[in-house]
This record gives C-alpha cells, structure tokens and sequence, in this order.
C-alpha cells in the first residue's frame, strides 16, 4: 500500500524559518491539498519531498522508506510545477516521452503509453507540434500528460493551474482528479484557491507561516476552523470579526459587545473559566449566518440575539447579495442575503444571529473555544 509520511520536517534560509515542524501523512488514492497564501511554505515543502531541497530536520517516508536523503533522481516521484516544466524546443510527443526514454523503456512501450495519455487529454492531433506555439492551456495539458505517464509512487502539483483562465481551470481539475483515479497513488496538490481546495481534496491542510494550522475534510475546516487564521482564510465574503468582553455573574458567563449580549450556557463555565472572570474574547461571524427580518421565520426553533442594524451598502455576487450593515458605531457586519428582496442604502433592518453558529476565539492565542460538538445554545 502506498503512502507518504511527512514527519516534523523543518528549513531555515538564512534568518527566515520558511517551514517548521510540518507532519502530516497521504495515503493510498488520496489527494492532500496545501493551502495557504504566498509564501507560506507550501512549495518548500513539495520541494523536500521531491527532493529539490535538504529539510533541516525531520523525516519524510515513502511507502515505509526513508527518502528525506536521497537525490531527487532515486525517488520515484512525477511533479507539475507552476511553470510546466516543458522543453520549449521539443515536440509534445517528446516532452511526454521524455521521463520513459530517460529510464530506457523499449520504443514500443514509448509510442503506446504516449497515444493513451494524449488521447486522455486530447491531445492527440498536437503531438507533433512544437510546444512554443501551444496555448496555455495546451502547455498545462502536457504537463499533467508527463505525469500521467509515468508509473510514480507520489504525484504532486505545484498550483499547476493558477495562470489559466476559468474554463480551462475547471478542465484541468477534473483531468488532474483523472490521474489520481487512475494511478491510485498518494497526491499533493498546492493552492492559494480554497474554492479549488475544497473541490479537489479528499483532505486539506491549511499552512501560515511555515506552520500546519490544521488537517481536516472539507467539512471539518468549514465547521470547525482550529483557529482565527483558519476561520478567515475560508470565507468569503470576509469574516465579521468582533471584540468582546466576557463576564462571571454569579455562576454564569454573559458575552458584552457594543452590539450584542447573551448568556453563554452552564456547558462554557469550565471553559471560560480559564480566561478569568473578565476577560476579552474574539467573535467570529460568517456573513451567511446573518438572517435578516424577511428570513427569520426560517430559523424555527433555533436560539437566535436579535439587533437593528442600517444598511451602508450593498452588491449582488453570483445570486446572492453582499450587505454592509452598521450595528453601532464602532461595529460593522458584512452580510450575505439571498438576492430576492430590494435593499436600499440607508435603511434600517432587524437581523438575527443564531449565537450556535457564532465562533469564539482565545483573545490572545485566537485558537478556537469549543467547548462541545454538539449544539450548546440551544441546550439552555
């Protein structure tokens, strides 16, 4: 059974740590995403583990064998770089080709393996062609053909699509999930599109800084993001983050903002007893969970806090319409309504929050608070 092991792999440039202390694992026919913004480490990880690059420390295991020292040429690794990787002086039957020529298949195996891959990827009617004159689209197509061919242990892409335009990209997706369902290999796949992210990976880790901030499904990042880091990077439109002060009255912990109060359930005391009596804490709010008034019947049953806020501005955004709402002087929501009632600016609207779907935040570490999995609120 394939699998890749990546343990407590770190590397320093200079003064610069650019990875540190990254483990994580990829199994058979599993394609790992690694999300992050520029310069967050992701492609010096891919680096180490293609073996471009020495890691300081740590140890990096494919199928049960330690590779972290090993020349880049002894791993039995396929990888699309951003960049292609093409030879621009050379055919695209050539570039294809070119990995089993280089380990000496005979000619035969050559020519058969290079017709399936091209007809795969329809490219077929290009192999003759040099590759300076294809579209971009073409280029990423061979790319992901010198993959293909070649029978590897691990398949890595290196945010292989990011310069296409929409089409192509969604085109590209589905050819590179092709590969990984054919070749039944671990994959890593790298983006900065957590949208491309979620459409692709069976797991994602999410990186900042040179650091893993969390390894989850899709689902279990969106649902319950480790830290503020997390929370932010995958929404959109952008978090609501608010400020706000905890307090102990009695037994009991009531959350104050300059536009919110509520009771936290006897469920948060051990908790939020850490922090102390009084203390800061950070919320988190996602522009979706906003209901505004038309809408709150929907809610049924669920705890909700009601407040009045006015509206600043607002925009459609593919069906659904982006609202900027003032709640009081110092706070301001960015709300996301289904785009079937006209707002205009200025006016005035009562929106309900139901306080479950709410994200709390450590106010100095910003890891998330999470008492329970199941619902709290609606328990008191």
């Amino acid at each position: 059974m394939s699998k890749l092991e990546v343990q407590n792999i770190s590397k320093q440039y200079g003064n610069k740590l650019a990875v540190k202390d990254v483990s994580f694992t990829v199994d058979e026919d599993e394609l790992f995403v690694l999300l992050g913004p520029s310069d967050s480490g992701k492609t010096t990880i891919l680096r180490m583990i293609c073996g471009f690059e020495q890691p300081d420390n740590g140890t990096i295991l494919l199928n049960e064998e330690d590779i972290t020292t090993k020349e880049s040429a002894q791993r039995n690794i396929a990888v699309v770089f951003q960049d292609y990787g093409i030879n621009p002086t050379m055919s695209v039957y050539d570039n294809i080709a070119q990995g089993l020529r280089f380990r000496r298949f005979p000619k035969e195996e050559v020519e058969m393996r290079v017709q399936m891959v091209a007809e795969m990827l329809g490219l077929r009617e290009k192999l003759a062609r040099q590759t300076r004159n294809l579209s971009g689209g073409e280029l990423q197509r061979v790319a992901i053909g010198r993959v293909m061919i070649k029978d590897a242990d691990l398949y890595l892409f290196d945010e292989p699509i990011s310069q296409l335009d929409p089409t192509t990209r969604r085109r590209t997706r589905q050819e590179i999930l092709m590969v990984q369902r054919i070749k039944k290999k671990p994959g890593i796949y790298i983006t900065q599109d957590h949208y491309e992210a979620f459409s692709m990976a069976n797991r994602i880790g999410v990186i900042s800084q040179g650091r893993i901030q969390q390894v989850g499904t899709p689902d279990e990042l969106v649902q319950t993001p480790a830290n503020l880091f997390v929370a932010r990077f995958l929404c959109d439109p952008p978090l609501n983050t608010i400020e706000g002060y905890i307090q102990l009255v009695g037994t009991r912990y009531y959350l104050r903002t300059d536009s919110l109060s509520f009771s936290f359930p006897p469920q948060w005391t051990p908790l939020l007893s850490r922090l102390g009596p009084q203390s800061k804490i950070i919320l988190g709010i996602r522009p979706n969970i906003i209901v505004p008034e038309w809408s709150i019947n929907t809610m049924g049953p669920a705890p909700r806090v009601m407040l009045r806020a006015q509206v600043i501005h607002s925009g459609p955004m593919m069906g659904r319409r982006t609202v900027l709402l003032r709640a009081s002087q110092h706070t301001e929501f960015m709300a996301e309504f289904k785009d079937n009632f006209s707002i205009k600016d200025g006016q005035i609207l009562t929106i309900a929050i139901n306080p479950d779907q709410i994200f709390f935040f450590h106010p100095h570490t910003e890891e998330l608070l999470n008492p329970t999995a199941q619902s709290v609120f609606s328990l008191h």
